[in-house]
This record gives structure tokens, C-alpha cells and sequence, in this order.
């Protein structure tokens, strides 16, 4: 996974006051609901600005994004419209796209630069109308145009041309501590109470996988809480080919933690079992673990992101038998105080049936494969190989 991060940048003018521009900024964030405090382990987001002296102020908050153009039009116009001065906002999108915008509404200027490509960003690259803000519009353009294995490692040639200091197109709390402590100023903020998760358990899928499983490779899928917190879970895996047993699962783990570098992992041992309804299952229990509450409404999507990765928890295994039956595995995460908040996963959820998976999946990947012959060694399904419902 590469790297996701965005930040805020405002030039100094005569019009330029920095206890303005941070009251400005907390009361953007109050307007979203997200109170004042003083308590940096409590908070459930924080709001850093650097300032190294130079050109520019950054930044930096998991309580605003700048990764849509709503997002950056919202809070960079009235910043530059109150201070009289350009305000640029850097975004990185998985290492892939780096995104500049730069806003001067005193010049009446909106423009992007873009660096790689990322699915559903659109916005067209405007070089010319960054020359007056460019120490060399000339070199400006060449660096736009190379090819970049991380897009992000452009901003080693473009801060210099913009007049920002060495690292500050970077600036993200994740480098705080390591390389822009001594001149970052960081306040904090939690959501009311109503922003909690007071619901019963309810669990849903996270980033589900929309690959297929295959005979003798790892498949995983993760489920979240989005209710109150509760303690108890069972795994079941469901499907035709479990009363006779024409796939077994081994390898089977419970996966958490997925935020941390090594993940928590559990194995488990599954029981085939006949429900009350007369249907076989492969099941488990894991009575004592504990399933955090949901994410609080009201996050930015990257913070929402980050909270969801530490809560998330999910079941990894590998399929061995009948490939004919493989479009047949449900995954299902059962909470045991509600097992009404259940939810399952099975590839072919979303489109609904077998088929019009299998006819989804190659038209996505053919396309894929059509621009990128290798893609990852994907090759495309072929129907007749599965069992299908009709």
C-alpha cells in the first residue's frame, strides 16, 4: 500500500496574521462539530500548523482533507479571500497521484497541477497558470512531465520551484514527531457525545475482496463493528459444499489489528455442525473476543479510515477440493450478544448472482489486462468452470 496524506498551505501577505489564520481554522473544525481540548490522548483528532519560517504556513489535520475538489474549494477559498494570499493544498493518493491545487481569489486563479493517476481524479493539469508563483516556469513544466515510481518523490523538485522549504509538501502528522516538531503548533478536539455508538452490535464488511478464491491460495475478509462495543464472536462459512464435504478450509486464522506491522492473528479450528434450519456449516466460536465499538460519525474519511483499520477484524483461510464450488463460500461474522448484527461475505454479493459476477469481473479485468498484459498474473474466469444457480 503506498502512501495517503494531504495538507494545507498559505503565503504569507501583509494581510497575513497567524493568530487570525488559527482562529479561522478552529472555527472551520467547530463547524464541523469537533469541540476544543487539551487532552492529546482523548482527542479524537488534532489540527497541527508549521511554520519554518519561510514563504509558507502548513497544515496539517485528520480532521480536514483535501482529497476532492469540494473538500479543497471549501476551506482554501475563504483562506485566501480573509489573507489576500495564494493557498496551496498538496494531496497524495496511494503513491500513485500527487495533486496540487493552487487558489488566489484575489487574481481569481484555480488551478491544479497532476503527477500520475488515480482512479476518479479528472482534474486537468494547468501548468501556466502556476508561472507567477514559480521561481523557474521552464523547469516547473519538466519536472510535471517526468514519470515517477512514487509520485510523492516529486515534491523533492517541485518545493524548491514553489519556494516551500526542504519536506514541507510532506508535512502529515505521520512525520510530526521526526521531522517538524520544533516548529509545529498542535491543538486538539473530540465529537460530542451524540457522535457515539450507543446502537446494539451490528457488524459489517470492511473493504471486502472482490477477488474469487481459488483451490490452495490465501483468501481473507474482514468485518466492523458499527454499534456499541461487545465481547463474543462465532465465524461460520456456508455453502453447498460443506454437507459433503467437497471443500475443506485449512489455515484458518482470525486476523486484528491490521493497523499495527505484524497483525494479531488466532487460529481457529472449525466444527461442521446442522443448524436448527437443517443446513451444514463449518463453525467456531471465540467467546471472549472482544469487538470494539464502531467508528464515531463525523470523522474525516482518512481518520475514519485509520479508526476502522485498528477496530477491524476478520477470518483468513485457504480453500482446498472442488473448484467447481468455489463461488459457492459465504463467510459469515456473527456477534453472539446480537446475532441479528451478523453479515456475510461471498464474492458475488454485490452483483447479485454467480453469473453476473463472473461476466462483471471479466469486462473489469479484460479492460485491465487490455492496458497491462501482466496485471498482477489475473486471468480472467471462465463460467463453465463453476457450479452456477441457473
Amino acid at each position: 500500500m503506498g502512501w495517503f496524506f494531504s495538507n494545507l498551505h498559505i503565503h504569507k501577505t501583509a494581510e497575513f496574521d497567524m493568530d487570525a489564520f488559527r482562529a479561522a481554522l478552529v472555527d472551520r473544525l467547530g463547524a464541523s462539530g469537533y469541540l476544543p481540548m487539551d487532552d492529546p490522548k482523548a482527542a479524537d483528532l488534532s489540527l497541527s500548523i508549521y511554520d519554518p519560517g519561510g514563504r509558507w504556513v502548513s497544515v496539517c489535520s485528520d480532521g480536514l482533507d483535501f482529497f476532492t475538489e469540494d473538500s479543497i474549494l471549501a476551506i482554501s477559498e475563504p483562506l485566501s479571500e480573509q489573507f489576500s494570499a495564494d493557498v496551496l493544498t498538496v494531496s497524495c493518493f496511494d503513491s500513485d497521484c500527487l495533486l496540487l491545487n493552487r487558489i488566489n481569489k484575489k487574481l481569481d486563479i484555480s488551478a491544479w497541477v497532476k503527477i500520475g493517476t488515480y482512479p476518479g481524479l479528472k482534474a486537468r493539469s494547468m501548468p501556466t497558470q502556476w508561472k507567477d508563483l514559480v521561481s523557474d516556469a521552464a523547469q516547473w513544466k519538466a519536472v510535471l512531465r517526468r514519470k515517477y515510481s512514487f509520485a510523492e518523490n516529486a515534491l523533492d523538485e517541485l518545493e524548491p520551484l514553489l519556494g516551500l522549504s526542504p519536506g514541507q509538501g510532506r508535512f502529515c502528522d505521520e512525520l510530526i514527531a521526526d521531522q517538524f516538531g520544533k516548529c509545529v503548533q498542535s491543538f486538539y478536539f473530540k465529537l460530542p457525545e451524540s457522535a457515539s455508538k450507543p446502537e446494539p452490535p451490528k457488524l459489517s464488511l470492511f473493504q471486502p475482496s472482490l477477488m474469487p478464491c481459488e483451490i490452495g491460495k490465501d483468501q481473507c475478509c474482514f468485518a466492523i463493528n458499527t454499534g456499541e462495543k461487545t465481547r463474543g464472536l462465532a465465524i461460520a462459512f456456508s455453502g453447498s459444499y460443506v454437507e459433503n464435504e467437497d471443500i475443506r478450509f485449512r489455515h484458518v486464522r482470525l486476523e486484528c489489528s491490521l493497523d499495527q506491522r505484524h497483525r494479531k492473528t488466532i487460529p481457529l479450528s472449525l466444527e461442521k455442525i446442522q443448524t436448527a434450519a437443517g443446513q451444514w456449516i463449518y463453525y467456531t466460536e471465540l467467546p471472549h473476543f472482544p469487538i470494539r465499538e464502531g467508528v464515531k460519525d463525523g470523522l474525516g474519511w482518512r481518520k475514519a479510515m485509520d479508526e476502522g483499520m485498528k477496530r477491524a477484524f476478520g477470518v483468513r483461510f485457504t480453500p482446498e477440493g472442488d473448484p467447481r464450488k468455489l463461488l459457492d463460500i459465504t463467510v459469515h461474522f456473527i456477534p453472539l450478544k446480537n446475532p441479528e448484527g451478523q453479515c456475510g461475505w461471498c464474492v458475488w454479493l454485490y452483483n447479485g448472482s454467480k453469473r453476473a459476477f463472473v461476466e462483471e469481473y471479466n469486462h473489469r479485468w479484460g479492460e485491465i489486462i487490455g492496458r497491462h498484459p501482466t496485471a498482477g498474473g489475473v486471468r480472467l474466469l471462465n463460467i463453465d468452470d463453476y457450479d452456477m444457480d441457473d
